[in-house]
Protein backbone atom coordinates (compact mmCIF):
# COMPACT_ATOMS: atom_id res chain seq x y z
CA UNK A 1 0.00 0.00 0.00
CA UNK A 2 0.97 3.78 -0.72
CA UNK A 3 2.06 6.26 2.20
CA UNK A 4 -0.57 8.41 0.34
CA UNK A 5 -3.43 6.89 2.49
CA UNK A 6 -3.51 8.65 4.99
CA UNK A 7 -7.40 9.85 4.17
CA UNK A 8 -8.45 6.83 2.95
CA UNK A 9 -10.59 4.41 5.21
CA UNK A 10 -10.41 0.61 4.62
CA UNK A 11 -13.01 -2.27 4.99
CA UNK A 12 -12.16 -5.90 5.29
CA UNK A 13 -14.16 -8.57 4.53
CA UNK A 14 -14.64 -11.44 7.15
CA UNK A 15 -11.47 -9.74 8.65
CA UNK A 16 -11.17 -13.23 10.85
CA UNK A 17 -10.67 -15.41 8.37
CA UNK A 18 -7.57 -13.67 6.85
CA UNK A 19 -8.79 -12.80 3.15
CA UNK A 20 -6.81 -10.12 1.74
CA UNK A 21 -10.02 -8.39 0.03
CA UNK A 22 -10.82 -4.39 0.96
CA UNK A 23 -12.88 -1.52 0.33
CA UNK A 24 -11.60 1.83 0.47
CA UNK A 25 -13.31 5.03 0.89
CA UNK A 26 -12.19 8.88 0.76
CA UNK A 27 -15.18 10.38 1.24
CA UNK A 28 -16.41 10.29 4.48
CA UNK A 29 -19.87 11.31 4.01
CA UNK A 30 -20.33 9.08 0.87
CA UNK A 31 -18.95 6.34 2.62
CA UNK A 32 -21.29 6.52 5.96
CA UNK A 33 -24.29 5.75 2.72
CA UNK A 34 -22.58 2.34 2.46
CA UNK A 35 -22.68 1.41 6.56
CA UNK A 36 -25.72 -0.77 6.60
CA UNK A 37 -24.94 -2.67 3.92
CA UNK A 38 -21.14 -3.38 4.41
CA UNK A 39 -21.93 -4.32 7.78
CA UNK A 40 -24.70 -7.11 6.84
CA UNK A 41 -22.29 -8.46 4.11
CA UNK A 42 -19.55 -8.69 6.25
CA UNK A 43 -17.41 -5.90 5.93
CA UNK A 44 -15.22 -4.89 8.82
CA UNK A 45 -13.53 -1.51 8.96
CA UNK A 46 -9.70 -1.65 10.09
CA UNK A 47 -7.08 0.67 10.89
CA UNK A 48 -5.05 2.01 8.03
CA UNK A 49 -1.95 1.25 9.28
CA UNK A 50 -3.24 -2.48 9.87
CA UNK A 51 -2.36 -2.32 6.15
CA UNK A 52 -0.07 0.27 5.19
CA UNK A 53 3.38 -0.03 3.37
CA UNK A 54 2.46 -4.16 2.94
CA UNK A 55 2.67 -5.76 0.25
CA UNK A 56 0.16 -7.78 -1.76
CA UNK A 57 0.09 -10.51 -4.43
CA UNK A 58 -2.58 -9.30 -7.03
CA UNK A 59 -3.74 -12.80 -7.69
CA UNK A 60 -4.92 -13.19 -4.41
CA UNK A 61 -5.46 -8.96 -2.86
CA UNK A 62 -8.28 -6.83 -4.15
CA UNK A 63 -8.90 -3.23 -2.87
CA UNK A 64 -11.87 -1.95 -4.66
CA UNK A 65 -11.62 1.88 -4.64
CA UNK A 66 -14.66 3.23 -4.23
CA UNK A 67 -15.96 6.58 -5.07
CA UNK A 68 -18.99 9.27 -6.54
CA UNK A 69 -19.36 8.77 -10.40
CA UNK A 70 -18.25 11.97 -12.32
CA UNK A 71 -20.78 13.03 -14.56
CA UNK A 72 -18.79 10.97 -17.22
CA UNK A 73 -19.05 7.69 -15.69
CA UNK A 74 -22.38 8.91 -14.88
CA UNK A 75 -23.66 8.57 -18.18
CA UNK A 76 -22.10 5.29 -18.70
CA UNK A 77 -24.01 3.63 -15.92
CA UNK A 78 -27.16 4.82 -17.39
CA UNK A 79 -26.35 2.63 -20.07
CA UNK A 80 -26.19 -1.04 -19.24
CA UNK A 81 -26.42 -3.69 -22.36
CA UNK A 82 -28.65 -5.87 -21.31
CA UNK A 83 -31.15 -6.51 -18.58
CA UNK A 84 -32.12 -10.26 -17.38
CA UNK A 85 -34.79 -10.68 -15.39
CA UNK A 86 -33.03 -13.02 -12.73
CA UNK A 87 -30.42 -10.77 -11.81
CA UNK A 88 -31.72 -7.11 -13.02
CA UNK A 89 -30.01 -4.62 -15.06
CA UNK A 90 -26.24 -5.67 -14.89
CA UNK A 91 -24.04 -6.01 -18.17
CA UNK A 92 -20.25 -6.68 -18.47
CA UNK A 93 -18.19 -5.90 -21.21
CA UNK A 94 -14.40 -6.01 -21.97
CA UNK A 95 -11.65 -3.03 -22.19
CA UNK A 96 -8.58 -4.23 -23.17
CA UNK A 97 -7.54 -6.25 -19.75
CA UNK A 98 -9.89 -5.51 -17.93
CA UNK A 99 -14.11 -6.28 -17.52
CA UNK A 100 -16.55 -3.40 -16.86
CA UNK A 101 -18.98 -4.04 -14.77
CA UNK A 102 -22.41 -2.18 -14.91
CA UNK A 103 -25.61 -2.10 -12.78
CA UNK A 104 -27.85 0.21 -14.79
CA UNK A 105 -28.67 3.60 -13.11
CA UNK A 106 -26.24 2.61 -10.02
CA UNK A 107 -22.66 1.82 -10.31
CA UNK A 108 -19.95 1.06 -13.13
CA UNK A 109 -17.17 -1.61 -11.45
CA UNK A 110 -13.73 -1.68 -13.51
CA UNK A 111 -12.23 -5.27 -12.84
CA UNK A 112 -8.72 -6.86 -13.67
CA UNK A 113 -7.23 -10.19 -12.92
CA UNK A 114 -3.52 -9.00 -12.96
CA UNK A 115 -4.32 -5.48 -11.06
CA UNK A 116 -4.48 -4.57 -6.98
CA UNK A 117 -6.61 -2.27 -7.31
CA UNK A 118 -10.05 -2.33 -9.11
CA UNK A 119 -12.56 0.90 -9.11
CA UNK A 120 -16.29 0.92 -8.16
CA UNK A 121 -18.08 4.75 -9.31
CA UNK A 122 -21.03 4.78 -7.55
CA UNK A 123 -24.01 7.34 -8.91
CA UNK A 124 -26.85 6.54 -6.81
CA UNK A 125 -26.72 4.91 -3.28
CA UNK A 126 -30.71 5.08 -2.89
CA UNK A 127 -30.88 1.39 -4.00
CA UNK A 128 -29.55 -1.03 -1.46
CA UNK A 129 -30.11 -4.06 -2.99
CA UNK A 130 -28.28 -2.96 -6.20
CA UNK A 131 -25.65 -1.97 -3.98
CA UNK A 132 -26.30 -5.46 -2.14
CA UNK A 133 -25.72 -7.10 -5.90
CA UNK A 134 -22.72 -5.03 -7.29
CA UNK A 135 -20.73 -5.59 -4.05
CA UNK A 136 -21.72 -9.16 -4.65
CA UNK A 137 -20.14 -9.39 -7.92
CA UNK A 138 -17.39 -7.76 -6.58
CA UNK A 139 -17.02 -10.50 -3.89
CA UNK A 140 -17.14 -13.14 -6.81
CA UNK A 141 -14.41 -11.85 -8.80
CA UNK A 142 -11.88 -11.67 -6.20
CA UNK A 143 -12.93 -14.55 -4.95
CA UNK A 144 -12.98 -16.53 -8.43
CA UNK A 145 -8.85 -17.29 -8.21
CA UNK A 146 -9.30 -18.75 -4.47
CA UNK A 147 -11.76 -21.05 -5.13
CA UNK A 148 -14.11 -19.50 -3.24
CA UNK A 149 -17.97 -20.09 -5.17
CA UNK A 150 -20.74 -17.92 -4.33
CA UNK A 151 -24.41 -18.24 -4.74
CA UNK A 152 -27.87 -16.55 -4.03
CA UNK A 153 -29.77 -17.74 -1.45
CA UNK A 154 -29.76 -18.46 2.22
CA UNK A 155 -28.47 -20.32 4.88
CA UNK A 156 -30.34 -23.03 6.53
CA UNK A 157 -29.27 -25.13 9.46
CA UNK A 158 -28.62 -28.24 7.09
CA UNK A 159 -26.94 -26.15 4.63
CA UNK A 160 -28.03 -23.67 2.24
CA UNK A 161 -30.70 -23.27 -0.47
CA UNK A 162 -29.64 -22.22 -4.14
CA UNK A 163 -32.57 -19.21 -4.81
CA UNK A 164 -32.43 -16.20 -7.61
CA UNK A 165 -31.76 -12.85 -6.57
CA UNK A 166 -34.89 -11.60 -6.55
CA UNK A 167 -36.45 -14.13 -4.16
CA UNK A 168 -33.40 -14.34 -1.50
CA UNK A 169 -33.58 -11.00 -1.09
CA UNK A 170 -30.50 -10.40 -2.89
CA UNK A 171 -28.87 -12.44 -0.11
CA UNK A 172 -25.53 -14.94 -1.02
CA UNK A 173 -23.57 -17.53 0.62
CA UNK A 174 -20.01 -18.03 -0.04
CA UNK A 175 -18.26 -21.44 0.04
CA UNK A 176 -14.81 -21.66 1.40
CA UNK A 177 -13.84 -25.54 1.14
CA UNK A 178 -10.16 -24.97 1.68
CA UNK A 179 -10.77 -23.12 5.19
CA UNK A 180 -14.53 -25.42 5.11
CA UNK A 181 -16.35 -22.07 6.33
CA UNK A 182 -19.80 -21.05 5.33
CA UNK A 183 -19.69 -17.21 4.74
CA UNK A 184 -23.05 -15.66 4.90
CA UNK A 185 -25.24 -13.07 5.95
CA UNK A 186 -25.55 -14.73 9.67
CA UNK A 187 -22.13 -14.96 10.08
CA UNK A 188 -19.36 -17.54 9.52
CA UNK A 189 -20.36 -21.43 9.58
CA UNK A 190 -18.45 -24.11 9.68
CA UNK A 191 -19.04 -26.41 6.40
CA UNK A 192 -20.20 -30.00 7.41
CA UNK A 193 -19.39 -33.02 5.73
CA UNK A 194 -22.68 -33.54 5.01
CA UNK A 195 -24.39 -30.63 3.98
CA UNK A 196 -28.05 -30.24 2.33
CA UNK A 197 -27.87 -27.88 -1.02
CA UNK A 198 -32.36 -27.52 -2.07
CA UNK A 199 -33.50 -26.48 -5.04
CA UNK A 200 -36.86 -25.01 -4.87
CA UNK A 201 -39.88 -26.22 -7.17
CA UNK A 202 -42.61 -25.09 -7.84
CA UNK A 203 -44.51 -27.71 -8.76
CA UNK A 204 -43.62 -30.50 -5.90
CA UNK A 205 -46.33 -30.54 -3.12
CA UNK A 206 -45.48 -31.95 0.36
CA UNK A 207 -42.23 -34.18 -1.49
CA UNK A 208 -38.74 -34.09 -1.93
CA UNK A 209 -36.19 -35.67 -4.49
CA UNK A 210 -32.96 -36.14 -4.47
CA UNK A 211 -31.04 -34.77 -6.99
CA UNK A 212 -28.15 -37.19 -9.40
CA UNK A 213 -24.43 -35.93 -8.41
CA UNK A 214 -24.41 -34.94 -12.30
CA UNK A 215 -27.64 -32.53 -11.55
CA UNK A 216 -26.39 -31.13 -8.79
CA UNK A 217 -22.88 -30.42 -10.52
CA UNK A 218 -25.18 -28.94 -13.51
CA UNK A 219 -27.43 -26.75 -10.76
CA UNK A 220 -24.82 -25.30 -9.00
CA UNK A 221 -22.42 -24.37 -12.36
CA UNK A 222 -25.48 -22.43 -13.64
CA UNK A 223 -26.41 -20.51 -10.57
CA UNK A 224 -23.06 -19.27 -9.16
CA UNK A 225 -22.96 -15.47 -8.36
CA UNK A 226 -19.92 -15.12 -10.93
CA UNK A 227 -20.15 -13.50 -14.20
CA UNK A 228 -18.12 -14.20 -17.13
CA UNK A 229 -17.64 -14.50 -20.35
CA UNK A 230 -15.96 -17.66 -20.52
CA UNK A 231 -17.85 -19.69 -18.12
CA UNK A 232 -16.77 -20.16 -14.46
CA UNK A 233 -13.41 -21.44 -14.69
CA UNK A 234 -11.03 -23.85 -13.52
CA UNK A 235 -10.97 -23.07 -9.70
CA UNK A 236 -14.16 -22.20 -9.37
CA UNK A 237 -15.37 -25.78 -11.48
CA UNK A 238 -13.43 -27.86 -9.00
CA UNK A 239 -14.71 -26.41 -6.29
CA UNK A 240 -17.99 -27.26 -6.96
CA UNK A 241 -17.16 -30.57 -7.95
CA UNK A 242 -15.04 -30.91 -4.52
CA UNK A 243 -18.64 -28.96 -2.94
CA UNK A 244 -20.83 -31.74 -4.31
CA UNK A 245 -18.97 -34.59 -3.06
CA UNK A 246 -19.71 -33.51 0.41
CA UNK A 247 -23.52 -32.69 -0.18
CA UNK A 248 -26.90 -33.78 -0.81
CA UNK A 249 -28.82 -31.83 -3.57
CA UNK A 250 -32.30 -31.76 -2.51
CA UNK A 251 -35.39 -30.36 -4.75
CA UNK A 252 -37.73 -28.93 -2.00
CA UNK A 253 -41.27 -28.08 -2.01
CA UNK A 254 -41.52 -24.37 -2.92
CA UNK A 255 -44.32 -23.45 -1.36
CA UNK A 256 -43.08 -25.47 2.00
CA UNK A 257 -40.44 -23.20 2.06
CA UNK A 258 -40.13 -20.09 4.71
CA UNK A 259 -38.27 -17.54 3.32
CA UNK A 260 -37.02 -14.70 5.22
CA UNK A 261 -39.60 -12.22 5.87
CA UNK A 262 -37.01 -9.07 5.31
CA UNK A 263 -33.80 -7.90 5.08
CA UNK A 264 -31.46 -7.93 7.78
Amino acid sequence: MSSEDKSFSYYKYRKDLGYEIYLRFEDFEFENLFGETLDVMGFDKIERDSIKNQSFNPRKAKVLKIVKASPRVSRQINRANFENEDYGPESLSSMGNYDVYKYKGVGMMIVGANSLFWELGVRSTENQNALRVILTRFLSFAFAPLGVVGFWGVPIEEGFVVMTPKSSNFESVFIDLKKEKLLTYDGIKNLATDIQILRLDSTLRNEMKKMMKEELVSFLSMNTCHLSYSGIGKELSEAIYELVEISDGVVYPEQNFKPRLEAK
